[in-house]
């Protein structure tokens, strides 16, 4: 249990994961006055001296209209309900401003930071703990003593109560980690896993699907029964991998892209330096690896780009060059009017 804690506070310390949640189901007012592109994450290995330190709880900050607002994200996988959940929140979230008090984040002649607590609950059970501190204290039989109550409310989350036809309809990465939780069949990962693969295909997500395949392989490590058969638990590990090879498949394609991009840019506007940079660019990451085939296929995109058809004669000679051979042929490139000037000859 405490390996999928860690993987649920190694997955929701990731910007875009903690955005969907915010976005997809926490459906109040005020998400609508959030800057969801401010998220910052906050230290939350404070610990107190009667209470452990959280490892699984995960603290993010958003602005809201002019102020900061906090973000207590608790992570809980216990099989039973917590009924004192509330109070353990209260004081989490004193502890939180002591912190932030003593690490001077706010003053203390400052207004406290307004604070929002969210149980993230995975277990199969129905929540039926009260979500008001002040219900868990008894009536003091006098109208004028409940000024002096202590309230403090949470957000509660339920995972498994989630409509899972519902989830499959939101283009949503915390939903898809929410079905994957709630996979029975190949079918249902091979299911979600497509839609990963297309959440893969654009840069900006692809560190968020990493994130995603590497907890798939961490689940399947440890033994942790998201689905019926414990058979398929391998198909977690072997789907988080492929998943991971998705992503850098994607990465490779698109910086082959990037190169091409580059230089076509420059032919196109007559610009030395944008064919340099495309050239630059390849030549470099072929280096880099080692292998004198990455600067062999920059080169025959350049030519092919500039010249059209490469003759089969050219081609073999560059495939046989090595790396010297072809950062010579490159820089001819820049001057040379027809292809035979780029292998010497006029």
């Amino acid at each position: 249990m405490a390996n999928h804690d860690a993987g649920y506070r190694m997955l929701f310390s990731d910007k875009r994961l903690v955005a969907d949640l915010i976005r997809g189901f926490i459906s109040e007012s005020w998400v609508a006055d959030l800057d969801l592109d401010s998220l910052e994450p906050v230290n939350a290995s404070f610990v107190s001296e009667r209470f452990e330190k959280r490892e699984s709880d995960v603290i993010w900050r958003v602005r809201f209209r002019d102020h900061w607002l906090y973000l207590y994200l608790l992570i809980e996988f216990q099989s039973t309900v917590d009924r004192l959940m509330a109070l353990r929140l209260m004081v989490y979230v004193g502890l939180l401003y002591q912190r932030l008090l003593s690490e001077k984040e706010i003053k203390e002649s400052e207004m406290l930071p307004p604070v929002v607590p969210i149980v993230l609950y995975n277990g199969t059970r129905r929540w039926t703990a009260p979500r008001d501190v002040g219900e868990l204290i008894a009536d003091a039989g006098h109208e004028e003593l409940t000024r002096y109550l202590p309230r403090l409310s949470y957000f509660l989350l339920e995972e498994h109560a989630q409509d899972l036809a519902a989830l499959a309809g939101m283009h949503n990465l915390a939903a898809i980690v929410f079905r994957l939780e709630q996979c029975r069949s190949q079918e249902d990962i091979e299911a979600v896993f497509a839609e990963l693969s297309e959440w893969a295909s654009v840069e900006e997500h692809r560190e968020t699907v990493l994130r995603i395949g590497r907890w798939l392989e961490a689940v399947a490590a440890s033994g942790k029964r998201l689905i019926e058969s414990p058979a398929q638990l391998q198909d977690f590990r072997e789907y988080g991998a492929m998943l991971k090879e998705t992503v850098e498949q994607w990465r490779k394609q698109a910086r082959e892209e990037g190169y091409a991009q580059g230089v076509e840019e420059g032919l196109a506007e007559g610009m030395e330096k944008g064919i340099q940079k495309g050239l630059q660019q390849g030549i470099q990451q072929g280096v880099a690896k080692g292998r004198s085939e990455g600067e062999a296929e920059v080169l025959m995109r350049l030519l092919n780009k500039k010249f059209g058809t490469i003759p089969e004669e050219y081609g073999q000679r560059i495939r046989e060059a090595d790396q010297e051979q072809l950062l010579t042929w490159a820089d001819r490139i820049l001057t040379a009017t027809h292809i035979d000037e780029v292998f010497g000859r006029n």
